[in-house]
C-alpha cells in the first residue's frame, strides 16, 4: 500500500498518477521494463564510428602479415631486402582503399593527393631496385601518375553535380582519350617504344570513335529514342 507524496491519497498498486492531484508515482522498488539497463548485452558500434573501427581492424590484419615479412627477411635473407616490395604493396593498399574510411568528413582532392603521392613512391621503390640507372621513373613515371591524378581530379570536379547517363560515358572517355594520347606521345619520345605507342594510340582512336558516337546520340533526341526503345538505353 502507497500514498500519494503531494496529497496523501492512498493508491492502488496499480496507480500511475495520484487520482486527486495528478501527481504521478514514483516507486523507486517497481522495475521499470521500459528503462534500458546501464550496460546494453550487446556491443554495438556507433555508425558514426563504424567505417574507422572497420578500418583499424584491417589495418590491424594488414600490418600482421608486413611484420612477419620483415622479421623473416632480416634474419633468413638479410642481403636480399625482398620485403621492401610487400611493405610497399601493403601501404599503397591501405592508402588506396582504408585511408579514405578513417577520414570524418569526404575530401576527395586530399585523397587522391595522397594516393598520387604513394603511388610514385610505390613505383620509386620498383625502379630503385631494378633499374635505377635508366632514368625512366622521372621522365616517365612521374608525369604520367601526374597527369593520371590531375585527370582523377577534374573528374570528380565535373561529378560535383548530377549527371546524365550519357554525359557521364563522355567525361569518362575524354579523360581515358586524354591519359592514351598523353602516354602515347610521352612514350614515343621518351622511350621510343614503337609497340607501346601503338597499343595506347589504338586504344584512343576507339574510345574517340566511342565518344562521337554517344556525343551525337546525346545530342539527337530522335536517335536517343529509338535507342532507348530498342537496347533499353
Amino acid at each position: 500500500m502507497s500514498y500519494c507524496v503531494n496529497c496523501g491519497v492512498e493508491l492502488s498498486d496499480s496507480a500511475k498518477k495520484c487520482p486527486l492531484c495528478d501527481t504521478p508515482v514514483i516507486n523507486p522498488n517497481a522495475l521499470n521494463k521500459d528503462e534500458s539497463p546501464a550496460f546494453p548485452k550487446n556491443f554495438e558500434i556507433p555508425k558514426a564510428s563504424r567505417k574507422s573501427y572497420i578500418a583499424f581492424i584491417i589495418s590491424l590484419i594488414l600490418l600482421l602479415p608486413n611484420i612477419v615479412c620483415v622479421i623473416t627477411n632480416l634474419l633468413m635473407t638479410p642481403h636480399l631486402l625482398w620485403s621492401v616490395y610487400v611493405v610497399s604493396s601493403s601501404v599503397l593498399i591501405w592508402f588506396l582503399f582504408i585511408f579514405p574510411f578513417l577520414m570524418k568528413k569526404s575530401r576527395p582532392y586530399l585523397t587522391i593527393t595522397a594516393d598520387a603521392v604513394v603511388t610514385a613512391v610505390f613505383i620509386f621503390v620498383f625502379y630503385y631496385y631494378n633499374s635505377p640507372r635508366t632514368g625512366w621513373f622521372w621522365t616517365v613515371a612521374v608525369p604520367i601518375d601526374a597527369a593520371a591524378f590531375i585527370t582523377i581530379g577534374l573528374l570528380i570536379f565535373y561529378f560535383r553535380k548530377k549527371r546524365s547517363l550519357l554525359k557521364s560515358i563522355i567525361a569518362y572517355l575524354t579523360a581515358l582519350i586524354f591519359i592514351n594520347i598523353f602516354i602515347c606521345l610521352l612514350v614515343f619520345f621518351v622511350l621510343d617504344s614503337v609497340l607501346i605507342t601503338y597499343f595506347t594510340a589504338i586504344i584512343a582512336i576507339s574510345c574517340i570513335i566511342m565518344l562521337v558516337f554517344f556525343i551525337v546520340v546525346e545530342r539527337n533526341y530522335r536517335l536517343r529514342a529509338w535507342l532507348s526503345r530498342k537496347f533499353f538505353f
